[in-house]
């Protein structure tokens, strides 16, 4: 999920709407809740989810003994 924080760096100035600091962008996997960085948040079983995450929803292939 995406979640927009206000990452305020205390600059002393007035805060302004245009501020870049205001509504920040952060992304939170739905199932372990953890914050992972931008493009490595991906949409699995109509959740939004990190890697190690999705992995761990996938079953696992055995290989055949021929």
């Amino acid at each position: 999920m995406v979640k927009f924080e206000n990452d305020c760096v205390d600059c002393g100035k007035p805060c302004f709407p245009s501020c870049p600091y205001l509504k920040v962008p952060h992304f939170y996997c739905d199932k372990c809740k953890s914050e992972v960085d931008e493009g490595e948040l991906y949409e699995f079983a109509g959740e939004d989810m990190c890697l190690d995450c999705i992995k761990d929803e996938l079953p696992v292939v055995k290989a055949h003994d021929y």
